[in-house]
């Protein structure tokens, strides 16, 4: 889907988290992992990024590539809120009503559900 590149610093400043992640080893595991980690799970995308130390043996830049996730992710949402089995339909809105609306058919949703 897309490539990007940024220094380390910058992404930082993107991210305001240039004062609070002075190390690039906890910036890594506390921001990059665990935002690559969440995004592959919750989203349509993922990304992985190469480490680019060009002067010095610190990193300097950072690649991301970014591609499509192979599953379409579905959070699962209370039960109460969005009922499988609808008994009262004047009471709830199901959960398909509510997901129709965005385009994706019945037959999409169910197969992706495990």
């Amino acid at each position: 889907m897309g490539r990007r590149v940024f220094e380390v610093q910058e992404l930082k400043e993107i991210l305001c988290v240039e004062d609070k992640y002075a190390k690039y080893a906890n910036f890594k595991k506390r921001i990059l992992l665990k935002a690559q980690e969440d995004i592959g799970k919750h989203t349509d995308i993922r990304f992985t990024f190469e480490e680019i130390s060009e002067t010095s043996r610190s990193v300097e830049k950072l690649i991301f590539n970014i591609y499509k996730n192979k599953k379409v992710v579905i959070e699962t949402h209370e039960e109460e809120k969005y009922p499988l089995k609808n008994d009262n339909p004047s009471e709830n809105v199901s959960w398909y009503d509510e997901i129709k609306a965005f385009g994706v058919s019945k037959a999409t949703i169910e197969s992706q559900i495990i």
